[in-house]
C-alpha cells in the first residue's frame, strides 16, 4: 500500500539542477508524462505564468504538479476500493502530517534569503540582476510548491468531508493563514473548480457505490445462493438476477450494480431491518446508512432509484417471507 509520504516531492524541493541550459530544461519538459487527475477536480491551482520566469522553473512546475496528481489518484483509488472510515481517516491524517511536512521544508528555502526577491518578482517593473537570479527562482519555487501542496491537501479533505465533518475542514485562505503563516499568493491561486459545486454535493451525501458488508468468507457463496434463490422463489427479484451479481452487493468493496425490486416496498424494509438487528450485514463504507445503500443500490421495474422506504409497515401476511429470506442469511453465521 502507498504510505503516502509524498517522498518524491521532497526529493524535488531540493530543486537541484538537472541540466546544463535553459534549452535543456526544456527538452526534459516536453519529454515528460503529464499525469492528469482521474477524477473531476475539486480545487484548480492557476499560477500566473510570467512568475515562473525560467525554463527550469516550468519543468519543475510539471515534476510537482505530478507528484501531487498522482498522490490524490493514489488516495483515491484505495479509498474507492476499501473505503472504512478507519482507513480514510489515515490516508488523510498521513496525507495532513507530510503536507505540514513539506510546506515547512519549502519554507526553509528561502529562510535565509527573505522574500524580497518575492516581492520584486511579483511586481509591475520585476529586476533581477545576474546574481540574485537563483535565488529569486528558488523564492519563486518554494511559493508554487506551497500552492500546489494545499491544492493536494484540500482536494482530498473536500472529497471526504462527511469523513472529517464539515466543522474540521479547511478553505483555502484559513488553511494559509493556519498552515504556511501567511495570506494566499494570488500569484499562485488556489480555488475551487467550477465544477465544484456538483461534485462536492454528491460526497457530502456520502459515496454512491456504497453497499453492503456479509462478514461470511467460509459460508458467503453459499449463503448469498440461498438469499437469491429465496428472493426469486417469491417473486421479489426478476427470475433472471444471476447469483454473482448479488454477491457484489454483500461484499464490502465499492459497487455500481444496480439491482431490480418488483416485490412490494415494505417486504424489503423489514428485510433489512432483520438482518442489521441480528448483526448479519454491515454497511460498506462504515458509517453510511443503510437506507442510503437501499437508494443507490435498488431500482424499481422502470430502473428508478427506490426512495426511502425506511418507515414502511410491517404487514402480518408477508411475516414469514421476510423471516425465511433474513435466515438464509443468518443462518450461516451461527455456523461461523
Amino acid at each position: 500500500m502507498n504510505n503516502f509520504d509524498l517522498k518524491k516531492v521532497h526529493e524535488l524541493i531540493r530543486f537541484k539542477d538537472v541540466c546544463t541550459t535553459g534549452n535543456d530544461y526544456m527538452k526534459e519538459a516536453s519529454c515528460l508524462p503529464r499525469i492528469e487527475l482521474e477524477t473531476e477536480p475539486l480545487y484548480v491551482l492557476t499560477p500566473k505564468m510570467p512568475i515562473l520566469f525560467t525554463p527550469k522553473l516550468r519543468y519543475y512546475r510539471l515534476l510537482i504538479e505530478n507528484e501531487i496528481n498522482r498522490h490524490i489518484n493514489a488516495a483515491t483509488e484505495l479509498l474507492e476500493a476499501d473505503g472504512s472510515g478507519e482507513l480514510t481517516m489515515f490516508v488523510l491524517k498521513k496525507t495532513r502530517e507530510t503536507v505540514s511536512t513539506l510546506i515547512n521544508e519549502a519554507k526553509r528555502l528561502t529562510l535565509f534569503i527573505g522574500d524580497k526577491n518575492w516581492e520584486n518578482i511579483i511586481s509591475e517593473m520585476p529586476s533581477i540582476p545576474r546574481h540574485e537570479k537563483a535565488a529569486t527562482e528558488v523564492t519563486v519555487f518554494s511559493h508554487y510548491v506551497i500552492a500546489e501542496l494545499a491544492r493536494c491537501w484540500l482536494e482530498l479533505q473536500d472529497r471526504y468531508a462527511y469523513v472529517i465533518g464539515e466543522a474540521g475542514c479547511y478553505d483555502v485562505s484559513l488553511f494559509y493563514t493556519s498552515i504556511v503563516g501567511r495570506n494566499p499568493d494570488k500569484e499562485f491561486e488556489v480555488k475551487r473548480s467550477e465544477k465544484y459545486a456538483e461534485e462536492a454535493n454528491g460526497f457530502k451525501k456520502g459515496r454512491t457505490d456504497c453497499c453492503f458488508l456479509y462478514d461470511n468468507e467460509e459460508f458467503f457463496p453459499i449463503a448469498i445462493q440461498e438469499f437469491t434463490n429465496k428472493l426469486r422463489a417469491h417473486k421479489l427479484i426478476p427470475d433472471d438476477m444471476d447469483c454473482k451479481r448479488m454477491e457484489s452487493l454483500f461484499q464490502g468493496h465499492a459497487c455500481r450494480t444496480n439491482y431490480t425490486w418488483i416485490g412490494e416496498y415494505h417486504i424489503l424494509t423489514h428485510i433489512i431491518k432483520g438482518l442489521f438487528k441480528d448483526n448479519v450485514i454491515s454497511t460498506w463504507p462504515e458509517g453510511t446508512s443503510p437506507w442510503q445503500v437501499v437508494s443507490c443500490r435498488f431500482v424499481d421495474i422502470n430502473g428508478n432509484a427506490l426512495p426511502n422506504i425506511r418507515t414502511e409497515s410491517e404487514r402480518i401476511k408477508t411475516k414469514s417471507i421476510v423471516k425465511e429470506v433474513v435466515d438464509s442469511l443468518a443462518g450461516y453465521m451461527s455456523k461461523i
